[in-house]
């Protein structure tokens, strides 16, 4: 399908002309072909001028923070269903902690910035067709307490793999359409004039990062970097673990940052990719973004960010998604460079295992703030697998009805029909396996280095 057949087959599926224009050069880009890295042997990890070190920042004091927090916003990338755990409303819908959703965590950590240093912080929104509508609902309840701007970002048509045609609502329903990714977040900010609010308002960085990301909160000590040197663009990175091997990471391409996603690596050098020697840092999706070198950049006109080519199956059709990736616009600004920060600043919930954790006593709670429980005297954090009878929330919580004390455990693994009792201990490495009969662990019960299968 050409430029010119494919911009007709739009009109087909009521796709408005701005959106039109968006989603035709995402179709170019596609038609030009994957961008796969060349010179492997010699991309290499940046240098120290290019990935700071958190340690090495200046630490601001009380005036320095007010003055810093006076200039920033805070967006939260708020698209995602929770769909993996059973839900299907927006996942920052979802209790966390304490009756307390990852929006009200969000708002409280705000709240606790302006109740510390007399200074407010607006809270930013980018919601897709799937959140937005029940997410301009919830903040309804923040009114009066927190300044909110939710916007929601372009949805576009799925395209059939074999011809390309666009997916038609009429056949499919909602299936026909998708949110393009979280690069599409420059594009929206930008033509919802929230950019242009923001800067009116004197913000001039913004924070962005993913709902469901508890560590992602605000930091004073990066903001007033940021502002103290005029840096256009920061990616937060943290050093890679064995659950991290697929996630993407930077490398220094000249004089620029550029990021590198596992599809765009040759299929020979994936095993390299992903493993901990050559690229020792992830992306943690935590990005801080100097909202005047962004103006500047989208008057010249769009970033042209690389297309991420997602294949699914809808509804029996097999079908393409293309996407952009929020991280991949460092390479668009001179002078952008990586952060690597601690693991704490990395606390995604993306199954009822990470829900588990966050829930225990592995974590304190303060002003909407998770951190690590200074009790806890084994290093990192356990290694938690539930199993498939625990996957949805409705099974977790009948399954765990008092979340067990953690502070000792180095690792947990579940299978089959397991059901916890209540004030339960566990501690050392637990494996319970229930196959052919149900497992059930009696309140009050603590179990240490233990197996227990039946």
């Amino acid at each position: 399908m050409t430029l010119e057949q494919m911009r007709k087959a739009l009109t087909q599926v009521l796709l408005e002309e701005q959106a039109q224009e968006v989603f035709l050069r995402l179709f170019k880009k596609f038609q030009e072909g994957p961008a796969k890295v060349n010179h492997w042997d010699l991309l290499r990890s940046p240098g120290e001028d290019q990935l700071l070190s958190y340690d090495a920042l200046k630490v601001p004091d009380n005036s320095a923070i007010r003055g810093s927090l006076s200039r920033i916003s805070v967006c939260k990338l708020n698209g995602g269903l929770g769909t993996s755990m059973g839900c299907q409303g927006p996942k920052s819908s979802i209790e966390v902690r304490k009756e307390k959703s990852f929006l009200d965590l969000i708002v409280d950590q705000l709240r606790g910035l302006e109740n510390e240093y007399q200074v407010k912080v607006p809270l930013i929104l980018m919601n897709s067709f799937y959140t937005h509508d029940a997410t301009e609902k919830i903040v309804q309840k923040y009114h009066g307490l927190l300044e909110v701007i939710s916007f929601q970002q372009n949805r576009f048509p799925r395209i059939r793999e074999d011809s390309l045609e666009p997916l038609g609502e009429e056949e499919f329903g909602l299936n026909a359409w998708y949110p393009p990714g979280h690069g599409d977040f420059y594009t929206c900010l930008w033509q919802n004039g929230i950019l242009a609010r923001l800067l009116k308002e004197g913000r001039e960085v913004l924070f962005v990062s993913n709902a469901d990301n508890l560590g992602a909160v605000v930091d004073p000590k990066i903001a007033s970097h940021i502002l103290d040197n005029d840096i256009p663009f920061l990616i937060e990175m943290t050093p890679k673990t064995p659950a991290d091997v697929k996630g993407g990471t930077i490398y220094q391409d000249k004089d620029r940052l550029k990021l590198l996603e596992i599809a765009c690596v040759p299929e020979e050098h994936i095993a390299e990719f992903c493993s901990q020697e050559k690229f020792k840092v992830f992306n943690t999706n935590n990005i801080w973004i100097n909202l005047r070198h962004l103006k500047k950049k989208m008057q010249e006109g769009p970033l042209g960010l690389d297309v991420i080519v997602n294949r699914k199956t809808t509804d029996g059709v097999n079908v393409i998604q293309l996407e952009t990736a929020i991280g991949s616009a460092l390479e668009c600004f001179p002078g952008a460079v990586g952060l690597n920060v601690s693991r704490d600043r990395f606390l995604p919930v993306k199954k009822t295992d990470d829900l588990l954790s966050v829930q225990s006593d592995l974590f304190v709670l303060n002003n909407g703030h998770l951190t690590r429980n200074p009790e806890r005297k084994l290093p990192g954090l356990p290694v938690i697998r539930l199993g498939g009878a625990f996957a949805l929330l409705e099974d977790y919580h009948d399954r765990i009805p008092d979340v067990p004390g953690l502070l000792d455990l180095k690792s947990l693994e579940v299978e089959g029909d397991v059901r916890f009792g209540k004030a339960i201990r566990l501690k050392g490495n637990i494996k319970l396996t229930a196959l052919r009969e149900p497992l059930v662990i009696p309140d009050g019960s603590t179990l240490s280095d233990q197996t227990m299968e039946q």
